[in-house]
């Protein structure tokens, strides 16, 4: 009788079992076939079974490797000082590493990575570089190198579940200042290496804070950007105290760190006046976007990374109103982080830069003086100040010279942002016959009013 198997993607339909069940006559090649961990595991199970090993010698694990590089028998002689590791010292420490290494390759000597794992190296890109850095090992370096004494020290800079970035200096516990001035040598080298120093970078939350480098659009500039006059003198004045005046507030215990609120309808320039502040400060400042889901979760440790960054900082949060809103109305998820890290060290070089379409729906916390020290309205522009945002627009256009701005200002409905008017000489160049725009083109757009987009309303099944 033969035996018959049930294939249940198959409505249950016998199938032969000679069809399914092939003889292994390569046992090599069979457990290259499976998941790596099994076929691991069943090679493990199979030396230990007949009780030999196809390896002539084990790797060291990290225990083993500081016992010997440090000639000691007992790990009780030995002693670890550690220091965790952040979404950015994890790079920067290693960057570290990677050029002590370079430096001392002829004396030093690279042991095993997690366990008896081998070393392991990554690589990370930063703007349009790309670093090549240790991910996970331990490196001997003998004394006379990078210190009067012998160490081991070890780099983990993965995160998940198991395990946490963290770098460790392993000594003799004799020398235990010596490891503690190594880490601190260590540290402080990582800081003078931070590649996102004077840059624009975006903060994320995937799997723990993350920094990447981004680009400013290049025509955010102040002739660009039409908004009342008094937004740009009070971004001066926190620009000055956050970059200038520092020193002589701090000095006097009125505290440097500055908070400015745009508030405003949405399209009338709040994200392009941050992206010109942006671009007029960074090199001086680092430049930090911190996206809605960082904000909610990891604000507080974007903070405290920019403490370590040095120098000016400029924060950037955008809309500020979906992850923050008034307690009273709800929950809000980022309330308290927000609190939290609005507060921390008040003499920091940090000029926070937030924007909301509505500041009624924020927490009244949140926008105290001292927090938000300034909360600026950019309404709808009026007739001046739309025919200065047309001029603007125009100003690289064929023909763009010759309109009459303020007539087609005149024409504009009530309530008409600056991102309606952009769409509008974006239509007028889209629709023409020719590339040349014109003020009766211009009218003719504003007539069939497709520039300003309508939700419909109706019935819809």
């Amino acid at each position: 009788m033969k035996s018959q198997n049930y294939d249940p993607g198959a409505g249950n339909t016998p199938v032969d079992s000679s069809e399914r069940r092939r003889p292994v006559t390569d046992v090599a090649e069979w457990l290259r076939g499976l998941d790596p961990g099994v076929g691991q595991a069943l090679h493990a199970l199979g030396e230990l079974l007949i009780g030999v090993g196809d390896h002539a010698e084990t790797t060291e694990t990290a225990e083993e490797f500081a016992l010997r590089c440090l000639c000691v028998n007992d790990g009780s002689q030995l002693l670890d000082e550690q220091c965790a590791l952040t979404a950015v010292s994890r790079l920067t420490t290693a960057l570290v590493l990677a050029q002590w290494i370079e430096d001392h390759g002829a004396s030093c000597e690279i042991g095993s990575g997690e366990h008896t794992q081998p070393p392991s190296w990554t690589q990370t890109k930063v703007g349009r570089r790309t670093y090549r850095h240790p991910q996970c090992l331990q490196i001997h370096f003998p004394a006379g190198t990078i210190a009067a004494i012998g160490c081991v020290i070890g780099i983990e800079t993965r995160d998940s579940v198991l395990r946490a970035p963290e770098v460790s200096v392993c000594t003799l516990q004799r020398d235990q200042a010596a490891a503690r001035g190594i880490l601190d040598r260590l540290t402080a080298r990582a800081a003078d290496f931070n590649p996102f120093r004077g840059r624009t970078v975006r903060a994320t939350a995937v799997k723990g804070l993350n920094f990447t480098v981004i680009d400013l659009p290049a025509l955010a500039t102040r002739d660009h950007v039409i908004v009342p006059e008094i937004v740009w003198s009070e971004i001066n004045l926190a620009v000055a105290a956050v970059r200038d005046r520092h020193e002589l507030l701090n000095a006097a215990g009125l505290g440097a760190r500055r908070g400015v609120l745009l508030c405003g309808p949405p399209g009338t320039g709040k994200s392009a006046v941050s992206a010109v502040v942006a671009n007029e400060v960074v090199g001086e400042f680092t430049v930090i976007y911190v996206e809605a889901k960082a904000g909610v979760q990891l604000l507080t440790a974007v903070v405290e990374e920019a403490q370590q960054l040095g120098g000016p900082i400029l924060l950037v949060l955008e809309d500020l109103d979906l992850w923050c809103r008034d307690r009273a109305t709800g929950p809000s998820a980022g309330l308290s982080e927000l609190l939290g890290a609005m507060d921390i060290r008040p003499d920091s070089r940090i000029l926070t830069l937030a924007s909301t379409n509505d500041a009624a729906t924020l927490d009244k916390a949140a926008i105290r003086t001292g927090r938000f020290d300034s909360v600026i309205e950019i309404g709808h522009p009026d007739r001046s100040a739309s025919a200065r945002i047309l001029a603007a627009l125009l100003r690289d256009l064929p023909g763009g010279g010759n309109v009459d701005t303020g007539t087609v200002a005149a024409a504009l409905p009530e309530h008409t942002s600056g991102s309606d008017i952009r769409e509008l000489v974006r239509r007028t160049v889209l629709t023409g016959v020719d590339p040349h725009v014109s003020t009766e083109a211009l009218l003719a757009e504003i007539g069939r009013g497709r520039y300003r987009p309508e939700t419909p309303t109706g019935t819809y099944l």
